[in-house]
């Protein structure tokens, strides 16, 4: 039990370094491009290029894992890629060589999350599985609100110092992700693999889920939804922010921040009553909340309020990810790595289409239309197909 614990405690640190080095990057590479001329489109198939050899690896690194029996050999593979990423981007000129280390990134981080993720929950009691996947998860998004006020911090800093504009300063935060990412490389040497066999508390019944408890068609669906909006936030959104309220990048970087912090206390209560309650429960106010939010984000021309419903609207859909993880994990027995991988590759397609639809509306349409801001009614389409997936989910 002693050794599940370290090597939970260093999975929370791995969570944490990667998550501060990726949230220096995602705010500023959509902005980087468009100053290279790329179009929404191309912005948006930045995250869909991504996220679609994420969605690859994830499931084919995913079943190999469980046949291969080892697990953590691929993480320090997967970070040593991404810290050659970043030193790629720094030399990067063009849109094309910046879409290639996006696709190169992707690849890679489907070595590392979902693999981190089986050994969260290898490691973890039954009891409390969700928890110990929530308090994962909320360890990457405090590591991402770090990594938004490490951002607009830097740049200030950056543009201060070396006296030179946004654009330039921004290919120097790409090396300082390197140098996180070099932490993380480091911190996968102190996990260390361990008996494959989920620890179950004296007391407590396992209980494996039949079709006639829960629809995982519908979680799946749920997932590919929900899986959008993460995409549309590292694109689209930053556009949108960015152009319609003339939102400068460093306190773009603060919107995310406090999406990051709210996100992070949202997953532990919902991950404790979870446990505590019922997963399907708390699914279904997690959806609830994510579909209305989003359904109501392409009305709203105020920047505080879109604001606060981004953040509303973030906070769900992280929300979403420890315990539709946990109760995906209670699925198929002894394919574990297969399907967490799975759960990850539906969520990573969501991502890929995400992006290139809302891109696809924000280079189409332009203007309002019965007070919808057409450019981001792709959020109207998405709550809309969340609430109709919810009902898919609670039906008997």
């Amino acid at each position: 039990m002693f050794e599940g614990k370290r090597n939970i405690f260093f999975l929370l640190l791995l969570a944490f370094s990667g998550a501060v080095a990726i949230s220096l990057l995602r705010p500023i590479i959509p902005i980087f491009t468009r100053r290279m001329g790329a179009s929404a489109l191309e912005i948006g198939s930045l995250a869909s290029g991504f996220m679609l050899a994420r969605a690859v690896a994830s499931i084919i690194i995913g079943r190999f894992s469980d046949r291969l029996g080892k697990r953590k050999v691929f993480l320090p593979i997967g970070f040593l890629a991404y810290i050659i990423s970043c030193a790629m981007l720094f030399f990067s000129n063009t849109y094309l060589e910046v879409l290639m280390v996006s696709i190169f990134q992707g690849l890679f981080s489907g070595f590392i999350w979902p693999i981190a993720q089986v050994i969260t929950i290898e490691n973890s009691a039954y009891s409390f599985r969700t928890r110990a996947l929530s308090f994962y998860f909320a360890s990457g998004n405090a590591g991402m609100s770090v990594g938004s006020a490490l951002l607009g911090l830097a740049l200030i800093l950056i543009m201060f110092i070396f006296k030179t504009d946004e654009n330039s300063s921004f290919r120097i935060v790409f090396l300082i992700s390197g140098v996180i990412y070099f932490i993380a490389f480091l911190l996968t040497f102190f996990i260390r693999e361990r008996d494959k066999k989920i620890k179950v508390a004296d007391g407590v019944k396992v209980k494996t889920y039949q079709k006639s408890d829960i629809n995982i068609f519908g979680i799946l669906v749920l997932g590919f939804l929900i899986g959008t909006i993460p995409g549309l936030f590292r694109s689209i959104i930053v556009l949108y922010l960015n152009e319609k309220f003339l939102m400068p990048t460093q306190n773009i970087a603060f919107v995310l921040m406090a999406m990051n912090i709210c996100a992070l206390f949202s997953m532990l209560i919902f991950a404790y009553f979870s446990d505590k309650k019922g997963k399907k429960k708390n699914l279904v106010i997690i959806c609830l909340i994510t579909g209305l939010s989003a359904i109501v984000v392409p009305f709203i021309n105020n920047s505080i309020i879109v604001i606060v419903f981004l953040v509303i609207l973030g906070t769900g859909a992280r929300s979403f990810t420890p315990v539709s993880r946990s109760t995906i994990s209670e699925f198929g027995g002894k394919g574990l790595g297969k399907n967490i991988g799975l759960i990850n590759t539906v969520g990573n397609l969501g991502a890929v289409i995400g992006p290139l639809a809302g891109g696809f509306f924000y280079d189409t349409f332009s203007g309002t239309l019965l007070f919808i801001n057409l450019n981001i009614s792709i959020f109207l389409i998405v709550g809309i197909l969340i609430l109709i997936a919810v009902f898919v989910l609670t039906r008997k």
